[in-house]
């Protein structure tokens, strides 16, 4: 008759919105109802995860946690916290929603253990956070009970590794950010739960040979240590991997698309025949330079010999003709042999540098976002195309010519190893593409 009413009492309870000062006592002792009227225990943890679950989610997980630390006051009803346990993690295999309380009730476990919302509780000297202690306890009794739940603990503690590293991890993202949250600087509860783990299976030796008590908790505590570098080392491993995605697809967006590609050939081809040209324009030109400083020093040296013959009367020439032939043939030199009548006479050969470097800018833009793989195979078909046959033995130095002007090289894709790499496998391209073509 007791039990019945308090089941009513708590059913009531569960439909009324206000929650009574001893709800978490009253779902202790409905637990230990629970375990106590089922003789198989499997039973029993299935009945008590849906009280649990539909009594306290998802707003009075707290008041769980509460009837939990209740239970493991007493030796009697400390199994019933453990057999809760695991019976939620054995039902979470068919109903996700029990697996869904477990996530939320770790952390519900985190936030307190963080937020200092339990004073500490003291073991041999050292402190520790009441809601390390709960769980610590929970494995402990979930050991005693079946050895085999030690499978049972590690999942769960595997759950509360992982959701502590996220949150780390997210609280150091937060922390670049204006008024990110940044956690307490204490230790990991995972990790506080192995320190209390080892503070419990401490154990003084009195006489010669006597075995430790503990040593069950130490066997716990092994098994947990496996699963937090088991969990530790997946996480980073996932971390590597997302990290690498991500990087790969920022490279990716950052190289040349096939468009940019095709597009930047023909400035490429454009640009590397007015190179040619303009390699060639300063030969031309300094010949050319040579020819008309020639005329003029030679009519300078003619008016100077006439100005001399007329300053010294000599062949009937005054110095009055020698200076007007001197002034004339310097005028008539300057005339003759100037650069502007040697430009408009087309005797010089075509300045091509401004269409050079708009060609050469144009296909730079590409340049720079272009890979080692993507750039090897750009040159590997400017070296086979037809059009380009006269200007094969020019295109690496091209290549150079053109990462030199570059305006900023620190924001090309490939590095100067990898150009000079490039530019010796383009030699050697074009040397077998010449002894073809012969």
């Amino acid at each position: 008759m007791a039990e019945e009413a308090l089941e009513e009492s708590l059913d009531t309870e569960q439909i009324s919105q206000e929650t009574p000062e001893n709800f978490a006592e009253q779902l202790g002792s409905r637990l230990g109802v629970i375990f106590q009227r089922e003789m198989d225990p499997s039973i029993g943890a299935k009945e008590a995860s849906k009280f649990i679950y539909e009594s306290t989610y998802p707003d009075k997980i707290s008041y769980y946690i509460d009837g939990l630390e209740a239970l493991l006051e007493s030796p009697s009803t400390d199994k019933y916290a453990a057999l809760s346990w695991t019976g939620f993690v054995t039902s979470s295999a068919q109903n996700k929603d029990y697996d869904t309380y477990l996530h939320s009730m770790l952390d519900q476990m985190i936030e307190s253990y963080y937020g200092m919302e339990k004073p500490d509780v003291e073991l041999k000297e050292r402190k520790f956070s009441a809601i390390t202690v709960i769980m610590a306890n929970i494995f402990i009794k979930m050991y005693e009970l079946n050895t085999s739940n030690a499978d049972t603990a590690a999942d769960i503690y595997s759950i509360l590794v992982r959701k502590e590293m996220d949150l780390d991890a997210k609280a150091k993202d937060d922390e670049e950010d204006e008024g990110g949250v940044v956690l307490p600087d204490l230790p990991k509860m995972f990790e506080e739960v192995l320190d209390y783990l080892v503070t419990r299976s401490e154990f003084k030796a009195q006489h010669l040979g006597e075995e430790n008590p503990y040593e069950h908790i130490v066997q716990l505590t092994e098994r947990l240590r496996q699963s937090r570098r088991y969990v530790t080392q997946d996480v980073l491993n996932q971390r590597a991997l997302e990290k690498k995605k991500q990087t790969e697809l920022e490279l990716e967006n950052q190289l040349a698309s096939a468009e940019e590609l095709i597009l930047g050939q023909e400035p490429f081809v454009e640009g590397l025949a007015l190179f040619i040209h303009e390699k060639r324009y300063n030969y031309k030109f300094l010949a050319v330079e040579k020819v008309r400083m020639t005329l003029q020093l030679l009519g300078s040296i003619v008016g100077a010999v006439y100005f001399l013959i007329g300053y010294m009367d000599y062949w009937g020439v005054d110095w009055i003709d020698g200076t007007l032939v001197c002034l004339a043939m310097v005028i008539f030199t300057r005339l003759i042999g100037g650069r502007k009548r040697f430009q408009s006479a087309k005797f010089y050969p075509m300045d091509v540098s401004k269409e050079l470097e708009q060609h050469s800018t144009q296909f730079i833009n590409v340049f720079r976002k272009m890979s080692m793989e993507q750039m090897e195979h750009f040159l590997v078909r400017q070296v086979k195309m037809d059009r380009n046959r006269n200007y094969l033995a020019l295109i690496p130095e091209y290549v150079k010519y053109m990462f030199a002007i570059m305006p900023d090289r620190k924001n090309m894709f490939i590095s100067m190893d990898e150009l000079s790499e490039l530019v010796e496998n383009a030699e050697i391209e074009i040397a077998k593409a010449v002894r073809g073509h012969t």
